[in-house]
């Protein structure tokens, strides 16, 4: 898969430009807040569905217009494709896939896909446990639809449940009754989410293992434990969907009186984690800045890996303002990973990459762009 082009209209500070990419190697270069991100940030967008810096998209509508639009043409094991949006001020939006309208947002996500590597990503491996969820969650939503829409149906049943929680009515006989099939609901929904996680988990650092080890030259090793309430150190135990719902189950009740003090569900698939060991150690605490981040370009690469494996073809690669951050070594490993695949990358100095001949590069300044 390879993006051919892009229309960008009233998109933040950009008031129209139509981009066109190369299959390979493409660079946005210029100084901080010219605009470089805006374009990874709405490329990126057909992807996910949303954001990635967790922006309101009202705030994607240039100062002064009522609405924006992205339109993209990219190409397939199959055709060319043609998908658009529009944001309006109202928060609503509107959604294209070859002139046909997409009602939801987990019918677009999917068609379009694209692995993002942003600075944030760097510390994915110390970062707070809801960061390394939404790392899985978005990445498998690309490739499994079915995920997607059990992730909305976890986040309703669990509002609902937490609503209940908090209802202060546990003296009816009605609310144990509604808890207890808002539970079951729940535990079916959670243990299908969990399963596929592990099992997505567990193909991804099978990859990344082997990327560290390259990167590193076999002197390093990494390995990854799943951390949740229903499981103990083996990965594999998550794959059982019955045996997940059994657990869940079990806890739920068992944890019932706990949580109508508290006031909310207090485990569930929705604070599970997974700790990465290098060396047997947790990477969080015992790896390096420099290894962690070894160990979160191994990620998305094998993110790339898997996207491949399920569809027949890579993704797009999106590389925000990461390579600067790397050392020689790291950045020219990571180069050499990509070729063969598009990748649409920004950075502040051109001159990290005056080594890469066959590359577009397209100059960005105060939301204005140009080829060079």
């Amino acid at each position: 898969m390879y993006l051919d082009c892009a229309v960008f209209e009233n998109y933040r500070n950009i008031v129209h430009f139509p981009f066109s990419f190369d299959p390979g190697i493409n660079i946005l270069y210029g100084k901080n807040a010219q605009g470089k991100t805006n374009v990874i940030e709405g490329i990126y967008f057909f992807g996910s569905g949303k954001s990635f810096r967790h922006a309101k998209e009202r705030d994607l509508i240039r100062e002064g217009e009522n609405h924006s639009q992205i339109s993209i043409a990219y190409v397939d094991a199959v055709r060319e494709n043609k998908m658009s949006v529009r944001f309006f001020r109202d928060m609503s939006k509107e959604m294209f896939k070859n002139g046909i309208k997409i009602g939801r947002t987990s019918n677009f996500i999917g068609n379009f896909r694209a692995v993002l590597f942003c600075p944030e990503h760097l510390a994915i491996v110390k970062n707070d446990p809801s960061e390394r969820r939404a790392f899985l969650d978005h990445a498998i939503s690309q490739i499994d639809r079915s995920y997607l829409s059990a992730l909305m149906e976890h986040k309703r049943l669990l509002e609902q449940r937490n609503a209940l929680l908090k209802s202060e009515n546990e003296t009816k006989e009605s609310f144990w009754m509604t808890l207890d099939i808002l539970s079951e609901r729940l535990a079916v929904c959670a243990a299908a989410i969990t399963k596929i996680r592990a099992e997505y988990l567990k193909r991804l650092f099978d990859h990344a293992c082997v990327l560290v080890q390259q990167m590193t030259e076999g002197r390093e090793k990494i390995d990854v434990r799943y951390l949740s309430h229903i499981a103990g150190d083996a990965i594999e135990e998550l794959f059982d969907k019955k045996g997940n719902e059994e657990r869940y189950r079990r806890l739920m009740y068992e944890n019932r009186k706990r949580e109508v003090l508290a006031g909310t569900t207090i485990a569930g698939a929705h604070r599970d984690d997974f700790e990465i060991r290098l060396l047997g150690k947790n990477a969080k605490i015992f790896a390096s800045q420099g290894q962690q981040r070894s160990i979160a370009l191994a990620m998305k690469l094998a993110e790339g890996e898997i996207a491949r494996e399920e569809s027949g073809e890579y993704p797009v690669f999106l590389l925000d303002d990461v390579l600067s951050e790397l050392d020689g070594e790291r950045k020219k490993f990571v180069l050499s990973e990509l070729s063969g695949r598009q990748v649409i990358l920004t950075t502040c100095d051109e001159g990290d990459f005056s080594e890469i001949d066959e590359a577009k590069r397209i100059f960005v300044e105060n939301g204005t762009y140009s080829y060079r």
